[in-house]
């Protein structure tokens, strides 16, 4: 019972998003637009997904999560290439590399209270969620602009996540530290 409450996809929960600088996250926006022109996804603000679920946050969880996220200086994370699945919420997306440091980042969060899971942890930007043919995909992808090869991380963000009606709203953002590596 218990496994298959760990395998089972959480539909509303809260999860630790990683955000990308303001002119990065400018330049993937204009990347998600030209996809959302021909696909129509839901609505979202561009992330990384770093933790999650968390099935429940107190304001213990949140003065944990801060204190924590103080601690981290803001980091680059390196852009692999536009791929795609047949699961709605990995349909189209960036692949990232993951780095020790992205490793290490989200290892700090591994003695907070969220459900922990047995998915491999696959570090991705999202720029559509839904299902659609694997041959309009590829023909889209072919189409974007080459990706930089680097973004900046520099907040964290808390969000409410509820699938079942396509919502993801950020409750709480975190600035990461500004001091040099």
């Amino acid at each position: 019972m218990k496994k298959d409450i760990l395998n089972k996809r959480i539909e509303k929960a809260y999860w630790l998003w990683l955000e990308i600088s303001k002119k990065d996250t400018k330049r993937i926006q204009k990347i998600k637009n030209l996809i959302d022109q021909k696909l129509k996804g839901p609505r979202f603000n561009i992330h990384l997904t770093l933790i999650g679920p968390y099935l429940k946050l107190g304001e213990n969880d949140i003065k944990l999560i801060k204190k924590i996220s103080k601690k981290i200086e803001k980091f680059k994370i390196q852009l692999v290439k536009y791929d795609f699945t047949n699961k709605k919420y990995t349909s189209l997306y960036i692949k990232v590399k993951k780095s020790k440091k992205l490793s290490l980042v989200r290892k700090k969060f591994f003695k907070t209270n969220y459900l922990k899971q047995y998915s491999k942890y696959q570090p991705h930007i999202s720029l559509y969620y839904g299902e659609t043919d694997t041959k309009l995909k590829k023909k889209i992808i072919s189409k974007l602009p080459k990706l930089n090869k680097t973004v900046t991380i520099d907040k964290l963000s808390i969000s409410d996540v509820n699938e079942k009606i396509n919502k993801w709203k950020i409750i709480r953002r975190i600035k990461l530290s500004e001091k040099a590596n």
